[in-house]
C-alpha cells in the first residue's frame, strides 16, 4: 500500500473517531463540514460510504446526489446516473422539492454531456417547474449552466454566455461563494469559444481568486488548465505552460484523471509552439496513457493529432506525421460512429489530414478534407478554426495557380487573425509613446550633464579658497585660532564637495553605461522588426516587442529617478500638495509591476482597514512607493510583497514588506546614501544605481517624515514610513471601507 493511500485511510479513521456517539443531525453537519475541505475524490467517496447509514433521510438524499455529481465531474456517466436516480427516489419519498430540483438539474447536465438534448430538456422543464417556487434557490445556477451547455452544443455561444451571466449575477447577489468559481469558470469557457481571450483570462483569474481566498482548492485544477488555455490562445506560451503545470499539480491532489488528461494534451501544444519537441512528446504520451485508461476515444484521437503535428512541424518527419494523422482521423471516425464526438476533436482530426495532403501535394485528396473542414467549421462558428480553414484554402488555390482565389482567402485569414490579436496594435502604440518619452528624457540628461560641469567648477573654486586661507594662516600667527577654525570648516566643505563629486562621477558613469546598453536595442530594433515582419515571423516580432517594452520601462524608471534627483539636488523641486486617495495611487503604482511580478512568481498585495484621503505631493508619493515596491520586487522571487497602511493620530503609517533575499547589517548602514558601495544584484540579474532609495529618503524628509528599515538575510526586508499629514476618513469625501487586493 502506498504512503498516499495510508494517509487517506488514516484520515477516514480519524474522521470516524470524531463522529462516534453523535445524533443523525450531528453526523450530517460533520459530513457537510468534511466535504467542504476534502480535495481527494477517493477520500470523499469513503466518507460518503461511511456516513450514508448514520444520517437522516434528507442528508442521505444529499449524499446520494453528491456522489452522482462527483462521478459526473470525473465523466463516469453510468455511476453518476445510478446515484442521481437514487437521490431522485429519496427526494420524492421525503417530498423535498429543492433537493429533487437539484437531482433533476444534475441529471439533465449528465444528459447534456452525452449530447442527449431531448432528455436533458425534459428534465430541465421539471427542474424549472419546481424552482419557480424558490426564486432565490442556488439550484437555478445548475439549471442555467445546463442550458448554457446545450447552447454550446448548438454553437450558440452568445446564448450560452447569457445563461452563464445569469448564474454569475445570482451567485454574486445572493453571496453564493461556493458557486461563484464555477460560474466565473463557465463564463471564461464561453469567452474562449468567442475568441475573447483577454476576457477569458479575467474570468478564470476571478474563479481562482475566490477558491484560493476561501481555501477551497477543489476545482483549481480545471481553472488553472482553462486559464493556461487562454494564455496559449494569446500566444503567451511560457505563461501558459506555467499554469498547465499548476493544473497538473492540483489534479494530483484531487486524483482527477480527466483534468490531468486535458492538461497534458493542451500543454503539449504549447510546448510544441516553443519548439520543445521532446517535452511535448512526453506530455502527449501522458495524455495517451490516461485517455486509454479512461477509454476516451476523443482524447486518444486528439493526442495522436498533436503527436502528428509535433512530427510535422517540429521534427519535420512527414512520413511519421502522416501515420499519426491517419490514425487520429480513423480513431475519430470510429468513435463518432458510437457517440457524437466533440466538434473540436473532429475538426482537429480533419485538419491534420488536410495539412499532410497539402504537404504531399495531393491536391485532390486535400480538397476533400478542406471541404470537410469547412463543413465542420461552419457548424462550430469558432474563429480560430475559420482562420486555419482560410489558410489552407489560400495554400490550395495558390498551388493550383488560382492566385485571385488564393488572395481572397489569405485576406480573410489575416482579417480573422487581426480580430483575434488586436491587442498587438495597442502594444505597438504604447511602444511608440514610450520611445517618444525616452527622447525627451535624453534631452534632460544633456541638461543634467551641464549641471555636473558647474558643480565641478564649484569644487575647484573651493580648493582655491582653501589654498588662500592656508597662506593667510601662515602669515597671521596672531590669529591662529581663527585661522584654524576657518581651515577646519573649509576642509569639511572640501570633503563634502569632493565626496559629492565622486558620487556623481560614479553615478554618471553607471548611467552612461546602462543608458547606452538600453538605447542600443532601440537603434537596431527597426531593422530587426522589419526583417521579421517581411519574413512573416510573427512570434519573433512579438518576442522582440515584449523585450523592447521591458527595456523601455527600465529606461523610463532610471530617467525618472535621475531627473527627480537632479531637481532635488538643485533645490528646484517645488512641493505641490493635493488631496489624493491612497489606495488608488498605490494600485496605480502596483499595476505597473504586475507583468514583472507574474514573471518572478511573486504576489503583490495591498492591505488596509480603511482607505485614506491625504494631502500629499502626488509626484513625490509615486517616486517613494515606485522605488520601494520596485526594489522589493527586484530582490524577491517566488515570494510575496505586502503593502499596509493606516492612520494613527493624524499620522500616515505605511509599511512595505517583502520575503526577498534580505540585507546584511553593513548594507543597512549606508542604505539611503550615495557613498561608494557595491550594489546588490537582483534575483534576475537586475542592476541599480542606488539613486532610488536616496530619493525616497530625501522626499520623506521633505514631508517631515521618517523611514526605518529592518532586514534579515534570506528572510526579507521591511520599510516603515511615518509622516504627519492631514488625513480625511469621511465617506462623503470618497473613502471606502473594503480592502482592495492588488
Amino acid at each position: 500500500m502506498t504512503p498516499r493511500k495510508l494517509l487517506l485511510l488514516l484520515f477516514v479513521f480519524l474522521a470516524t473517531l470524531t463522529i462516534r456517539s453523535q445524533t443523525k443531525e450531528e453526523y450530517c453537519q460533520q459530513w457537510h463540514k468534511a466535504m467542504d475541505t476534502i480535495q481527494n475524490y477517493e477520500v470523499a467517496f469513503k466518507l460518503c460510504n461511511y456516513m450514508i447509514d448514520k444520517v437522516d433521510e434528507t442528508c442521505k438524499t444529499e449524499i446520494q446526489i453528491s456522489r452522482g455529481y462527483m462521478f459526473l465531474n470525473q465523466r463516469n456517466i453510468d455511476s453518476s446516473v445510478y446515484y442521481l436516480d437514487k437521490g431522485i427516489e429519496l427526494a420524492k419519498k421525503i417530498d423535498n422539492q429543492e433537493l429533487l430540483s437539484s437531482a433533476y438539474g444534475k441529471k439533465a447536465y449528465n444528459f447534456a454531456l452525452q449530447n442527449n438534448k431531448e432528455k436533458a430538456e425534459v428534465l430541465l422543464k421539471k427542474t424549472r417547474k419546481i424552482l419557480v417556487k424558490y426564486p432565490e434557490s442556488k439550484h437555478w445556477i445548475l439549471y442555467h449552466q445546463t442550458h448554457a451547455y446545450l447552447a454550446d452544443i448548438e454553437t450558440d455561444y452568445e446564448k450560452a454566455l447569457q445563461h452563464t451571466d445569469s448564474t454569475v449575477i445570482l451567485s454574486e447577489r445572493n453571496n453564493l461563494i461556493d458557486y461563484l468559481p464555477s460560474c466565473y469558470g463557465n463564463r471564461g469557457t464561453y469567452f474562449i469559444r468567442l475568441s475573447k481571450y483577454e476576457k477569458a483570462v479575467d474570468s478564470f483569474l476571478k474563479a481562482i481568486e475566490v477558491l484560493e481566498r476561501d481555501s477551497k482548492p477543489s476545482g483549481l485544477d480545471m481553472y488553472y488548465c482553462m486559464l493556461a488555455t487562454s494564455y496559449k490562445r494569446l500566444d503567451q506560451y511560457d505563461t501558459a505552460i506555467k499554469y498547465f503545470k499548476k493544473a497538473i499539480k492540483e489534479s494530483d491532489k484531487t486524483q482527477n484523471s480527466y483534468v490531468r488528461m486535458i492538461t497534458y494534451s493542451r500543454m503539449a501544444d504549447a510546448q510544441r509552439k516553443l519548439d520543445l519537441a521532446r517535452e511535448a512528446l512526453n506530455s502527449v504520451d501522458s495524455t495517451l496513457v490516461i485517455a486509454r485508461k479512461l477509454n476516451d476515444k476523443g482524447f486518444i484521437a486528439d493526442a495522436l493529432h498533436t503527436k502528428a503535428t509535433i512530427y510535422f512541424e517540429n521534427i519535420e518527419n512527414y512520413d511519421q506525421a502522416e501515420i499519426y494523422f491517419e490514425e487520429a482521423y480513423q480513431s475519430v471516425l470510429k468513435a463518432n460512429s458510437v457517440k457524437k464526438m466533440d466538434d473540436m476533436m473532429l475538426i482537429s482530426a480533419i485538419d491534420g489530414m488536410a495539412k499532410i495532403s497539402l504537404k504531399k501535394k495531393e491536391y485532390n485528396k486535400a480538397k476533400i478534407y478542406i471541404d470537410l473542414l469547412e463543413k465542420e467549421t461552419d457548424k462550430s462558428k469558432i474563429l480560430i478554426f475559420k482562420k486555419t480553414l482560410h489558410y489552407y484554402k489560400s495554400d490550395y488555390y495558390e498551388n493550383l495557380g488560382e492566385s485571385e482565389k488564393a488572395l481572397v482567402h489569405l485576406k480573410k485569414f489575416h482579417l480573422i487573425n487581426d480580430s483575434i490579436a488586436n491587442e498587438e496594435v495597442k502594444t505597438k502604440v504604447a511602444d511608440l509613446e514610450k520611445k517618444y518619452d525616452t527622447k525627451k528624457k535624453e534631452l534632460a540628461i544633456v541638461t543634467l550633464n551641464k549641471e555636473k560641469e558647474e558643480q565641478q567648477l564649484v569644487v575647484q573654486e573651493a580648493k582655491n579658497q582653501q589654498n588662500l586661507y592656508l597662506l593667510a594662516a601662515g602669515f597671521l600667527l596672531l590669529i591662529l585660532g581663527i585661522g584654524a577654525w576657518a581651515f577646519r570648516k573649509l576642509r569639511k566643505q572640501q570633503k563634502e564637495l569632493v565626496s559629492t563629486n565622486q558620487v556623481k562621477n560614479r553615478l554618471f558613469s553607471i548611467i552612461a553605461h546602462d543608458l547606452r546598453g538600453m538605447i542600443i536595442p532601440f537603434q537596431r530594433s527597426g531593422k530587426i522588426l522589419k526583417y521579421h515582419i517581411d519574413k512573416g515571423n510573427h512570434e519573433k516580432t512579438i518576442e522582440l516587442s515584449q523585450a523592447l517594452e521591458q527595456n523601455s520601462e527600465s529606461l523610463s524608471n532610471m530617467l525618472d529617478n535621475l531627473l527627480n534627483w537632479s531637481l532635488e539636488q538643485m533645490n528646484g523641486y517645488k512641493m505641490n500638495p493635493e488631496k489624493i486617495l491612497v489606495s488608488k495611487q498605490l494600485n496605480e503604482i502596483i499595476s505597473g509591476y504586475n507583468q514583472q511580478a507574474v514573471y518572478k512568481k511573486t504576489e503583490i498585495n495591498l492591505k488596509y482597514q480603511e482607505d485614506l484621503w491625504i494631502d500629499f505631493d502626488k509626484g513625490a508619493f509615486h517616486v517613494i512607493f515606485r522605488n520601494l515596491i520596485g526594489n522589493a520586487l527586484k530582490y524577491t522571487e517566488e515570494g510575496s510583497i505586502r503593502i499596509e497602511f493606516t492612520n494613527q493620530d493624524d499620522v500616515f503609517l505605511c509599511s512595505v514588506i517583502d520575503t526577498g533575499v534580505g540585507m546584511s547589517q553593513d548594507q543597512l548602514e549606508n542604505l539611503f546614501t550615495l557613498e561608494e558601495k557595491k550594489s546588490t544584484i537582483g534575483t534576475q540579474g537586475e542592476k541599480g544605481t542606488g539613486l532610488g532609495l536616496n530619493l525616497v529618503y530625501r522626499f520623506i524628509k521633505m514631508h517631515k517624515g521618517t523611514i526605518e528599515v529592518s532586514s534579515e538575510k534570506r528572510i526579507g526586508t521591511r520599510f516603515d514610513l511615518s509622516m504627519p499629514i492631514t488625513i480625511s476618513l469621511t465617506k462623503e469625501e470618497g473613502a471606502i471601507s473594503k480592502p482592495l487586493s492588488a
